[in-house]
């Protein structure tokens, strides 16, 4: 084999293994955007489904104002009761 074959089939080879390198390499970032855009919808979901408990303090402060105005009308409604 002269040195230009040998040198054309290493350079050949090089090439593929380097074509094979970045098909996996794109496959691989196409798989970990997918999951991505999973996770992404998954964190929405999650935001969404829990909405609800932004407004825990506001429901706790009503609650305590409910019960303080229950408990002063009980004492006024009592007999004997302070007024």
């Amino acid at each position: 084999m002269s040195g230009w074959v040998l040198g054309i089939v290493v350079g050949a080879v090089v090439v593929v293994v380097l074509v094979v390198v970045l098909v996996l390499m794109i496959a691989g970032a196409r798989r970990t955007a997918q999951k991505a855009e999973q996770i992404v919808a998954a964190l929405q979901q999650a935001r969404d489904g829990t909405a609800a408990l932004r407004e825990v303090g506001t429901t706790v402060h009503t609650a305590e104002r409910i019960g303080a105005a229950a408990a002063g009308a009980r004492r006024a409604l009592t007999p004997g009761g302070p007024t």
